[in-house]
């Protein structure tokens, strides 16, 4: 009973902060509508729901004694959209009610919160400003958070990450950019480190010709852990993108990483870079990539050297069903150290058919499995599908 309690009380405190987030989004985006009000202003809002039953073979993430469940998902939304000749600003929150057929200990209710603004001060002088919150203990939300690592067991995930890009156009085919974040993290399980992250980057791209783009950049990370020694990272790259027909673009970058564990002292030097393809059609596109990157370790505690080489597609076959696919092979090793060496492989695929212009159903498969190269008894594989009804409705005022 008391842990029933205790459950309860934290999911009450936790929504309140949740709401005491949302509150505080919309009342900035409300003041930073002010600016633009000397503008015309098109407003638009929308109002959406999901309502899904998933079938998850193996929601534990263990290796052996697998359990399955039927879990049924509810997902309201709001979305709210503010555009000017000066300004742009999207405010879209999102909770999602888990709720287990037979396993009640794991209801959950997670949360997704993002808040974007962009201001054009003058034709040079351009700020992007944005906000995302997620709270989930859901794998196929999880493995879907950029540089979330490895997902190494079940477990509730908390991101905050606060960032800002101001950039300026020294002339019309140059701009210098500068950027700052800061990201923090929580795990559920008390083994696993929580991390603050705050990072500063700067760039100078160039435009030889409207095909063409290159780039020079710098960004500086502190890692701050918890439960393992700090670490810090200075990542220096070139980068260049080139529009080789115009439906296909091909990105390319390359540079070195410098990562340092505080406790030890110790620096390790590694490549980063990747290349990028993308091809659209008349519908549809498809995207191809190979990366390297030192990796935050959201879920490892550690800063983890990541490569990921994966592919996706996205194509309707009528005006009403639409198809995608995807994969991608990721490698994670921990920098400077032994103690973490991963393999994840991530599919996807999904179906949906558009009974109207403001609903659309749609059948889901996802795959993840994981291979701990230092101890195989952490293994797992995972298999869910999905059925969902979405429902939306936009109105502009």
């Amino acid at each position: 009973m008391a842990s029933r309690i205790g459950a309860a009380v934290r999911e009450k405190e936790e929504l309140e902060v949740s709401v005491k987030k949302f509150i505080i989004a919309a009342s900035i985006c409300f003041l930073l509508l002010q600016v633009s009000a000397a503008y015309a202003t098109d407003y638009t809002g929308t109002l959406s729901l999901s309502l899904s039953e998933g079938y998850n073979d193996n929601i534990y993430l263990t290796h052996e004694n697998r359990t399955s469940d039927f879990i049924t998902y509810i997902s309201p939304g709001i979305e709210f959209t503010a555009k000017s000749l000066t300004t742009e600003l999207k405010l879209d929150y999102m909770p999602t009610f888990s709720l287990y057929s037979s396993h009640s200990d794991l209801n959950d209710t997670g949360q997704n919160l993002s808040a974007n603004a962009s201001f054009s001060f003058s034709g040079a002088l351009n700020l992007i400003v944005s906000e995302n919150f997620v709270k989930s203990s859901t794998i196929q939300d999880i493995v879907a958070i950029p540089n979330v690592g490895p997902v190494t067991a079940l477990s509730e995930i908390t991101i905050n990450n606060l960032s800002a890009t101001l950039s300026y156009k020294l002339r019309d085919n140059l701009t210098y950019a500068v950027g700052a974040s800061y990201y923090i993290s929580n795990n559920s399980l008390p083994y696993i480190s929580d991390m603050t992250d705050y990072s500063g980057n700067m760039g100078l791209t160039y435009m030889p010709d409207e095909r063409t783009s290159l780039s020079i950049n710098a960004n500086y990370t502190k890692y701050d852990y918890t439960l393992t020694s700090d670490a810090s990272g200075l990542n220096c790259y070139l980068g260049a993108t080139y529009k080789l027909t115009p439906t296909i673009t091909i990105g390319l970058t390359g540079g070195a990483t410098w990562t340092k564990i505080d406790d030890t002292g110790d620096t390790s030097t590694n490549f980063s870079g990747g290349i990028d393809i993308k091809k659209s059609f008349e519908k549809g596109d498809l995207h191809l990539y190979y990366s390297q990157a030192v990796n935050p370790g959201i879920d490892s505690g550690v800063p983890l050297l990541q490569q990921s080489v994966g592919i996706s597609l996205a194509k309707p076959l009528t005006a009403q069903w639409n198809t995608s696919v995807s994969a991608s092979y990721n490698l994670y090793k921990s920098v400077g150290q032994s103690s973490e060496d991963y393999a994840q492989t991530v599919l996807g695929a999904g179906v949906s058919y558009n009974l109207t212009p403001w609903a659309n159903l749609g059948l889901s498969y996802n795959f993840v499995k994981s291979h701990d190269k230092l101890n195989d008894s952490n293994d797992y594989y995972n298999n869910i599908v999905l059925l969902a009804l979405k429902i939306n409705y936009s109105r502009k005022f």
